[in-house]
């Protein structure tokens, strides 16, 4: 039997973002999604049997679960012995991966969707043989939809052309109207055609005592050779999440997390992301419509960072559910 994957819904999302030590001012507040991605009434959980091993865990599929089909398979056609060559050195995404990270690169939106070693080269030959390589070896290819959540909502965004960027190959989505100040997002496959997905029913979370989350805020970091990023969402008991570092960065630097609730107490709460152990927050939405926000990180560690989006999985921990977007500076 073949394998089937879950989804749930997506919504518009709530952002405010911080620098080192202050607070900034809250982003507006996106409220409708995209005129052409139908909505359904009812909420279903956003959640998919088996996705990572550290995903988020799964709820007991009901009536409104909608069913997706997985990645296609990759046509296989036969390369000639350049695009062959380029194949050897390159890995796809694999057939069962549902989230991915896109990035605003060169003014266009790409989304990361595998690597290559050794580099491809500038010809005009070397080009089209990457782009034979891509097109029989890449699941996703040209004119496939997938679905970008922004702070604005969600829109359906088509796989224009393919390029590589360092060692990354990326999908070019296009056209796209995501802010140019909105440097990451993630973005769903939802099967071919892209099935409907519900807007957010769940209320706005109550705001709690703004004054004291502000003052519980200002007393991070602690001193002044660490560096501090926050957060303001709906986090379930909690209004707002902070990471601390130190400034100077080792193979051994470990960051602080910190919940803050409505009432403006702390408590310590925890990122899974795989091996990154240092981030800085960078925006909340609520991909799946259930009043808890996921976050957008910049993850990072020595030589090697990503853009990632991580959901809570439990009452003070975060893991990541999306690919990643890798920047690989070594």
């Amino acid at each position: 039997m073949r394998p089937v994957r879950l989804a749930g819904v997506c919504a518009a999302a709530v952002l405010v973002l911080s620098g080192c030590s202050k607070v900034e001012p809250e982003v507006a507040r996106g409220a409708s999604a995209a005129a052409s991605l139908p909505a359904a009434s009812p909420h279903a959980t956003d959640s998919a049997l088996d996705e990572r091993p550290d995903s988020a865990k799964v709820l007991p599929p009901d009536s409104l679960t909608v069913v997706l089909a997985l990645l296609p398979a990759p046509p296989q056609t036969p390369l000639d012995a350049e695009a062959s060559g380029l194949a050897d050195r390159a890995v796809f995404a694999p057939l069962t991966q549902r989230w991915f990270m896109a990035r605003t690169l060169d003014s266009a939106l790409v989304m990361d969707i595998g690597r290559i070693d050794g580099g491809v080269g500038t010809t005009d030959a070397a080009r089209a043989a990457f782009d034979r390589m891509v097109s029989a070896r890449s699941p996703l290819q040209r004119g496939m939809t997938v679905v970008v959540h922004a702070r604005g909502g969600a829109s359906a965004l088509r796989i224009t052309d393919f390029r590589h960027s360092g060692r990354r190959i990326v999908a070019l989505l296009g056209p796209s109207t995501l802010d140019s100040t909105e440097r990451a997002v993630p973005v769903e496959w939802r099967g071919a055609p892209p099935r409907p997905f519900r807007t957010n029913a769940a209320p706005a979370c109550a705001p709690g005592d703004t004054a004291a989350i502000a003052a519980a805020i200002v007393r991070f970091p602690a001193a002044l050779k660490e560096a501090a990023s926050v957060l303001r969402g709906c986090f379930g008991d909690f209004r707002a999440l902070i990471t601390i570092r130190p400034l100077d960065i080792t193979p051994e630097t470990v960051e602080r997390v910190v919940l803050v609730r409505a009432n403006g107490t702390t408590r310590r709460g925890k990122l899974r992301d795989l091996s990154y152990p240092l981030h800085e927050l960078y925006s909340v939405l609520d991909v799946d419509g259930d009043g808890t926000h996921e976050i957008v990180v910049h993850s990072f560690r020595m030589s090697l960072d990503t853009w990632a989006a991580l959901r809570m999985t439990d009452s003070v921990t975060f893991t990541r559910f999306s690919s990643g977007f890798t920047v690989e500076s070594r």
